[in-house]
């Protein structure tokens, strides 16, 4: 069973990947509610959605207006990235997905789940060269409240460059 489900659909502009939910996550049933995770300030951000801070996977839904999805490698454990097992990580489940959904671009939410998914020993931050089927993909710090360090350096401008992806997109539809 998985703890979040996936949140995808057809004709997505972006999927947000993860490595797997956080703890507070897990238990609230809610992707990014962990205390100090930016994902939810910069979603709104990016979309241009106001005060969005889901408390529910029903909730969590409302990306789909906008046109993202969001999903985990590993849905069956939950905690910081350091505490899950890799044999968790459910590369083929994920790839099959995104083959399916054919989203424009997949996001990872920080380079643990990047790493894995792209089955590489490292990953820089930015577009990738490597396509997931037809999907860019672009490896962004984690929002989590415990990567500040990847975020004072590389989140702001990181996740500007999501946000003018997102736009580009959006004015291509």
């Amino acid at each position: 069973m998985h703890i979040l489900e996936d949140i995808l659909a057809h004709n997505l502009s972006i999927v947000f990947c993860g490595s797997a939910a956080s703890r507070k996550s897990a238990e609230r049933g809610c992707y990014y509610c962990g205390p100090g995770n930016k994902f939810w300030t910069q979603f709104s951000i990016i979309t241009g959605a106001e005060n969005v801070f889901p408390v529910s996977i029903e909730d969590c839904r409302i990306v789909l207006q906008y046109k993202i999805g969001l999903t985990d490698l590993n849905k069956t454990e939950s905690g910081s990235d350091k505490s899950l097992s890799k044999e968790q990580y459910d590369r083929e489940r994920f790839i099959r997905a995104m083959l399916e959904y054919d989203p424009q671009y997949i996001v990872f939410n920080g380079k643990a789940a990047a790493t894995y998914a792209l089955q590489k020993r490292r990953v820089t931050y930015g577009v990738q060269s490597d396509m997931i089927g037809e999907s860019s993909v672009f490896v962004a710090p984690s929002t989590s409240g415990l990567s500040a360090k990847d975020w004072k350096s590389h989140g702001e401008a990181c996740w500007g460059r999501i946000r003018e992806i997102y736009r580009q997109l959006k004015e291509g539809d």
